[in-house]
């Protein structure tokens, strides 16, 4: 009654006589069982406001549903209204003390409201459309605030407001939102610091994501719903929100629980270690039938199938058409041992079997326990309904047989082909013996699935070879196969089974899985990957992905990254070259997403989408996460969709995706890593240098073609490199630039003598176009360049043959005239230049036979100059094919020396008494193998004995050599390049200087590979390890090596952050140095420059997209002539015939001294090593053309 007097909406007559409240409990819809959310206010002053006659049970009036359209603020009213009408919510308003404003009170109804919550959900979709558009116009505006929930009208004072809704901007990417969420802790499992059967211990962190997995996959316990968000009212009291359906909740709804995940450490932190654990912490538990709403499943084994009288196996055997059988034995009673015999296998990690393996093994039980393999029967889906519900009655003769399911403790791993060999070594070094394990590779019969299922604790496979299974799909055979009606083993009743497997289906199809593992799994987010869609056939109990990198923007490499980024904010990128581009255009022309600052909201483009949508395939496809399972679409809808909104992630939008990934992903932050786990330090370096003379001729004639075309083209049309049509060729073009950075060879000379031709055509067209002045000074430095290459006749010959050429002093001329190719033995040469395995070949020769007179040496290279032309002309191949042909040969002879040299290495530690420090080189001498030649004092004899190789025509690689020389002997080396050509350059050089190598490329079989890093990890012979970038990028664990060489700059930070990696990682004790080959005034140092710039942007696109590095290539200029091209630094200078050890080796610095001065300099790590001024004008690189790479190996 005394709200009512005070209440300014009153009438006269309700102020008089009072008006009763709304106390009704029994009402769903009662204030006291809606949510308070908070208030509204409307500027209502000059307008008429009826009295309801009524208070709600809050003392205030109703919000009047009528007479609405005189109201300033209507369409507040209207919201108001139709929300109310369709129950979604309650409103109730009083007027200020001023009448100038109407305050409502906004009342949520909870959609788990009791007794009412069948009539929410049957809404109609046209009512829940209208309503969510109300709703979300509504809900952004309803203040929390003590003072406006009591109509109490203060004065303004400049305090910000708090809102139902929280506004605070959450602008974090998918990486920032992932690197945010916690270290996930077991609260029900412990791991001590030994598990049985894992011979390394633990760190903590492991154990605890061990624990974690654990708890996933035993834990029946349902999960809050991480489309729920916590909010409160204004009361303070906690409410659940949903943001995509901005629904409310009293309690926070619960969904089933995954049983399985994404474990998702941080890259190089143990991944493989901790699923060992996994796999021996639960080795002993048996997988447990499929859940099955029309059938009992009991797990039987084959002795109590056949011979128990119990009601569910008789049932079975109804089911089956088996009751009737001659083989079946029902009459006696199981005996102690049978009964033992069938619990042993069925009841799994209940029963302690594993300690007494030997005793079991040394009896006859064994192959009983063995053959008497756990199972349950599938029944067919067609089956009609009242069969399903029991056993049938009628005499009709069977047609479809159960399809018979083994159950395993056994774990099935998917891994890449690549990491096949290093998961066979990480079992050896972190696992006791008593792992069963199966390693199933390309040519491997897989046995039958019996087999699998009981012999087996783990089976590992490749990830082709287990998309080659998918192929045997025909699971409906399974259910035409009769059941077993094999004779028992003899004195048994256990049965000898060896009926036949249909060879259309595959044994992986006939086991209930207990678990499966992708490693690098990352490639499940793949809708149409074959994995997924036979994951999908596999009957799998539990499903883990293992990876560093979940998503495209997801990359896990913060290990080790804080000490990477404080070298690299000390490190000066070289001021000597700045890019020529507008400080005000954007990073990237080609990325759509926003990125904010300040108070602007970040908007998820194309590029988050698309990194939702994998994330949401492996959540709801994969992993069959049974919220997101049962509805596929539920993941785009409540996910993916309110964060990608146009106008930015809607409210609590980013929180459901953090919660999203919290239920499934387990990692560690990498602070509480690097609590237990501190890598060596690392230092990296760009190596800036400039081209040899010939080199850079070649470069120019590059730049000449991509200038020439701009201006004939007029930079426009099709016709153009840059146009959007040809993406692809000026990819390729790019390329092949990259590839001059290093070395590069063209047979048609880069087209300069078309140009010199062409001159007088191109400058006519130009005239008549009339270019700008800078257009034409561009076209005559053009062809100026070509001319001058034209001109040149040693450059001309240098280009008959890919490899780099070598300068030789001290040889012989008519030697020389004989051993070296094509033209590069006309008198027209400045230098004597070889290549490097005609350097080898000859070498090799004068070691066999050192007294080999001259005129025999000149017969020699003769013949053979004139087989290696002949096997071309046979094979219609270049010269370079067959060198590397023979690199590959010989490399794979090295490795297969190299192992037989270990495994002998292994039975002299054991049997002979040979000491430690005289091993290798006793055991290389027993089996003929010499890590060097022998010196002879008959090479002193040689008439080549003062022959000496000089430097290389590639900088790049006279510094690679120099470092290899200079470090080979105590530390390895790791050689990335994205060129498999570079890699064979490199190769050559180091066989020249009879440095060890192996190369891990794409021409390289995965056999041979998996062979090659288990030999650069546990061989000291090789000290190089060359590897293609695009393999370089996960999973490898090469921490042998300390050094790590780019020879050219990575466009993509994480990329060369992966690469990195498979050195810096776990298990490494060494620092790490990194260099980065950078030729100077190229689209080299541009990349380099640009990078820097981009580090915090966030999506790095394109390089050939980017504005800052196209605004480069568009704009091409020329690199300097050298004037004395016979100057060289002599980097190098090595003898010939005379094997020397690598530190003995002469090498001197190619730094001048001012460079060196500049490198010691404090908190600087840039390395200069040019001979030529700092002035020269900004470069670009292109040509319009693709160079020959044909590596047959």
């Amino acid at each position: 009654m005394d709200g009512a007097r005070s209440c300014l909406l009153c009438c006269r007559t309700c102020l008089g006589n009072g008006v009763s409240n709304e106390h009704d409990k029994s009402n769903p819809f009662a204030l006291d069982n809606l949510l308070s959310a908070g208030t509204i206010s409307v500027d209502v002053q000059e307008s008429h406001l009826h009295c309801a006659h009524r208070h709600s049970s809050d003392t205030w009036h109703p919000v009047p549903s009528r007479q609405l359209s005189v109201y300033a603020e209507d369409d507040v009213f209207c919201k108001i209204s139709f929300l109310t009408e369709h129950q979604f919510l309650r409103a109730t308003c009083r007027l200020g003390a001023s009448q100038r404003v109407l305050y409502i009170r906004i009342y949520l109804v909870p959609a788990d409201l009791p007794t009412v919550q069948e009539s929410l959900r049957h809404r109609s979709e046209a009512v829940l459309k209208e309503g969510h558009r109300h709703l979300q116009a509504l809900l952004p505006s309803i203040v929390q605030d003590r003072h406006s929930w009591n109509a109490d009208e203060l004065p303004s004072i400049n305090q910000p407001q708090n809102y139902f809704l929280p506004r605070d901007i959450d602008n974090r990417t998918m990486a920032e939102i992932y690197s945010d969420l916690p270290s996930l802790v077991s609260s029900t499992i412990a791991v001590g610091e030994e598990i049985r059967g894992l011979r390394s211990t633990l760190y903590e962190y492991q154990r605890q994501s061990v624990a974690v997995m654990i708890e996933k996959e035993l834990s029946n316990q349902p999960v809050q719903d991480p489309l729920y968000i916590p909010i409160s009212n204004v009361h303070g009291n906690r409410f659940y929100f949903q943001p995509s359906t901005l629904t409310t909740a009293h309690e926070c709804p619960t969904v089933a629980r995954c049983k399985g995940g994404i474990l998702c450490e941080e890259l190089g932190t143990g991944k493989t270690v901790m699923i060992l654990g996994l796999i021996l912490a639960t080795v002993d538990q048996l997988s447990q039938p499929e859940e099955s709403l029309l059938d009992y499943r009991p797990i039987m084994s084959p002795l109590a199938y056949r011979t128990f009288p119990a009601d569910e196996y008789r049932n079975a055997r109804r089911r089956a058409g088996m009751h009737k059988s001659s083989t079946l034995d029902v009459t006696s009673v199981p005996s102690l041992v049978e009964i033992l015999l069938h619990r042993i296998r069925t009841w799994g990690d209940k029963v302690d079997t594993r300690s007494h393996e030997e005793q079991l093994e040394a009896s006859n039980l064994w192959q009983l326990l063995q053959a008497n393999t756990p199972f349950y029967h599938h029944y067919p889906v067609k089956s009609s309904p009242m069969r399903a519900l029991g056993p049938s009655r009628t005499r009709d003769r069977v047609s479809e047989y159960p399809r018979l399911m083994h159950l395993t403790t056994a774990t099935l791993v998917v891994v890449p082909v690549n990491l096949l060999g290093q998961w066979d070594r990480e079992i050896l070094k972190h696992c006791h013996s008593t792992l069963r394990y199966l390693i199933i590779r390309q040519i491997t019969q897989i046995p039958s699935a019996k087999v699998l299922a009981s012999d087996y604790d783990l089976i590992i496979m490749t990830d082709s070879r287990f998309r080659r299974e998918s192929v045997k799909n025909k699971v409906v055979r399974l259910h035409k196969l009769k059941p077993c009606t094999c004779a028992p083993f003899p004195g048994s009743r256990v049965p000898n089974c060896r009926c036949p497997s249909d060879p259309a289906v595959s044994p992986l199809l006939q086991i209930r899985w207990k678990r499966l593992v992708i490693d690098e799994g990352h490639t499940s987010g793949n809708t149409a990957a074959t994995l997924n869609y036979f994951v999908r056939e596999l009957s799998i109990e539990r499903k883990w992905i293992v990876t560093g990198t979940p998503t495209s923007n997801i990359l896990g490499l913060s290990l080790g990254r804080k000490q990477d980024d404080d070298l690299e904010n000390d490190t000066d990128i070289d001021s000597t070259y700045s890019l020529p581009i507008p400080a005000t255009m954007d990073c990237s022309a080609s990325d759509t997403s926003s990125i904010s600052d300040g108070g602007t909201e970040k908007v998820w483009g194309m590029y988050d989408y698309v990194n939702l949508r994998k994330l949401g395939t492996m959540i709801s496809d994969f992993l069959s996460v049974p919220q997101f399972h049962s509805d596929l679409k539920l993941f785009g809808s409540h996910v993916s969709a309110p964060l990608c909104d146009r106008r930015g992630p809607r409210i609590g939008a980013v929180k459901v995706l953090s919660q999203v990934m919290e239920m499934v992903m387990i990692r560690h932050r990498i602070e509480d890593v690097e609590e237990e786990v501190v890598l060596p330090p690392m230092q990296h370096t760009p190596i800036y240098m400039d081209l040899d003379a010939y080199a850079a001729k070649s470069y120019n004639a590059m730049q000449a073609s991509i200038a020439i075309n701009a201006i004939d083209s007029q930079r426009e049309g099709q016709d153009y490199i840059f146009h959007p049509r040809n993406a692809k060729s000026l990819q390729v073009a790019m390329d092949n630039l990259s590839q001059g950075m290093f070395w590069s060879a063209s047979d048609i000379l880069f087209n300069v003598d078309q140009i010199r031709h062409e001159a007088p055509k191109f400058l006519a067209r130009a005239t008549a176009a009339k270019v700008p002045n800078h257009d034409m000074a561009l076209l005559e430095e053009a062809l100026a360049h070509a001319e001058a290459a034209a001109k040149d006749p040693l450059w001309r010959v240098m280009q008959q043959h890919e490899d780099v050429p070598f300068r030789v002093t001290g040889m012989d001329a008519a030697v020389f005239e004989a051993w070296t190719r094509g033209r590069l033995k006309d008198r027209s040469r400045v230098h004597d230049l070889m290549h490097a395995n005609r350097l080898c070949d000859l070498r090799a020769l004068i070691r066999s036979r050192p007294l080999t007179n001259l005129d025999r040496l000149v017969e020699e290279g003769r013949a053979l100059d004139i087989n290696e032309r002949a096997r071309c002309e046979k094979k219609s191949t270049q010269v370079h094919d067959v060198t590397n042909a023979a690199q590959m040969k010989k490399m794979v002879s090295e490795v297969k020396d190299e192992l037989e040299v270990m495994k002998e290495k292994e039975k002299v530690y054991q049997a002979e008494d040979v000491p430690e420090i005289d091993i290798d080189d006793y055991v290389r001498r027993k089996l003929g193998h010499h890590a060097a030649p022998s010196p002879s004092n008959l090479l002193n004899l040689s008439p080549l004995s003062g022959t000496c190789v000089g430097p290389s025509l590639s900088t790049k690689l006279n510094f690679i050599l120099s470092e290899v020389l200079e470090h080979s002997e105590k530390e390895k080396f790791l050689i990335f390049s994205n060129s498999p050509l570079t890699l064979a350059h490199i190769a050559e050089a180091l066989s020249l200087i009879e440095i060890k190598y192996l190369r891990y490329t794409t021409d390289v079989s995965p056999p041979l590979r998996e062979q090659c890093v288990m030999t650069f990890e546990s061989s000291d012979t090789f000290r190089v390890f060359l590897m293609e970038l695009k393999l370089g990028a996960r999973g490898l664990n090469l921490i042998s090596a300390s050094r790590v060489i780019f020879c050219e700059p990575v466009w993509h930070p994480d990329v060369e952050a992966q690469a990195i990696k498979r050195a810096h990682r776990i298990g490494q004790t060494k620092p790490i140095t990194v260099k980065t080959l950078v030729i100077r005034h190229t689209a080299e140092e541009a990349m380099v420059s640009r990078r820097h710039l981009l580090k915090r942007s966030g999506k790095v696109p394109r390089m050939t997209t980017e504005v800052g590095m196209r605004h480069f290539m568009e704009n091409p200029r020329f690199l300097a002539a050298t004037t004395e091209p016979e100057r060289f630094s002599s980097s190098i200078q090595i003898s010939l015939l005379t094997h020397v050890e690598p530190r003995a080796q002469n090498f001197t610095s190619t730094h001048t001294s001012e460079d060196s001065a500049a490198s010691s300099a404090p908190n600087l790590k840039v390395i200069n090593t040019s001979n030529q001024p700092d002035d020269i004008a900004d470069r670009v690189l292109k040509r319009p053309r693709t160079v020959r790479f044909t590596d047959r190996y």
